[in-house]
């Protein structure tokens, strides 16, 4: 999706800042962006999707995907359908009651607003999952001096091994098949810790930007055009299953699995106590209380 849609301009190669008017909002520009490289392949490319739910809403009973029928009454007038494939085809005896499109569109327009996060819920769970991550970079800095520890010995094996063959102590078909070993381990090693910081710092704005995303994704949604709210509806949900009753009944996308698991909603709020009882007892007693759960860990 071209930059121009949340307000900025391309020019010989470079992205500035337009001064015209977004078309969508930034977060809904990125989170689309980002469900399109996710789903770009030539099938995708050609299909032709009647209707932006189409190929995301299932039946609630059989697992079927819904189709799109359309009905015409006695005065001509046409009202579009979801119905059950599965029965539709024939197949089984599901007893799906086909619905109408526009009910199906009102029910996950208002399913949105169960799943948007309040404020302070998207503080507690940042809080949180930004905690662990640092534990998990603490942990790892033990791993990082291990590699690096590794590294020093691999380097200091290569001279001993030069230093050997130079004194004819080592063939040159045995030097030569040391130094690729210890080629390839050095290489290992060196990918490994290049690739520790960005691993954690991508899925550090990854899920700061879900986090923002979730709550504020009622309104987005609502703003959203029928292209735009089903690559949203792609992003959210592996699938949306339609019960007889009406409601629907969701399955998520990573990482959406987890920030919208009411148990990690209500392990993240004892979390936050927890922190702010630690932090005024630490206060109390003079000491500084630490900044939990926000600075990204480094390592020299």
């Amino acid at each position: 999706m071209s930059p121009y849609y949340k307000g900025d301009i391309r020019y010989k190669g470079a992205t500035y800042k337009g001064t015209h008017e977004a078309i969508v909002p930034r977060e809904v520009w990125y989170q689309v962006q980002s469900v399109l490289d996710a789903h770009k392949s030539a099938a995708d490319a050609t299909q032709i999707h009647d209707h932006y739910l189409k190929g995301t809403v299932y039946c609630g009973q059989c697992g079927s995907r819904l189709i799109i029928c359309n009905s015409r009454n006695r005065h001509g007038k046409v009202y579009p359908y979801f119905v059950c494939s599965g029965r539709h085809g024939g197949a089984g005896d599901c007893t799906r009651q086909a619905v109408l499109i526009e009910d199906v569109e009102r029910l996950i327009e208002s399913y949105y607003d169960r799943i948007q996060i309040s404020g302070q819920t998207r503080q507690n769970v940042a809080g949180m999952m930004h905690a662990q991550f640092d534990q998990l970079m603490a942990a790892d800095t033990q791993e990082l001096a291990r590699l690096a520890a590794d590294r020093d010995r691999l380097d200091h094996e290569r001279v001993k091994l030069l230093q050997a063959h130079y004194a004819d102590a080592v063939p040159l078909d045995l030097l030569k098949q040391e130094q690729a070993r210890i080629g390839a381990e050095l290489e290992t090693i060196n990918n490994r810790i290049a690739a520790h910081h960005d691993e954690y710092a991508a899925a550090r704005a990854n899920l700061e930007d879900s986090i923002g995303l979730l709550a504020n994704v009622a309104g987005i949604y609502r703003r959203c055009d029928d292209a735009n709210r089903r690559l949203c509806n792609q992003a959210f949900f592996t699938a949306i299953y339609l019960d007889d009753d009406g409601e629907p009944r969701v399955t998520y996308q990573q990482p959406y699995d987890a920030l919208c698991d009411p148990e990690v909603q209500a392990n993240a709020l004892n979390w936050a106590a927890e922190t702010q009882k630690s932090d005024e007892v630490q206060t109390r007693t003079g000491a500084v209380p630490p900044v939990k759960g926000l600075n990204l860990a480094t390592s020299g």
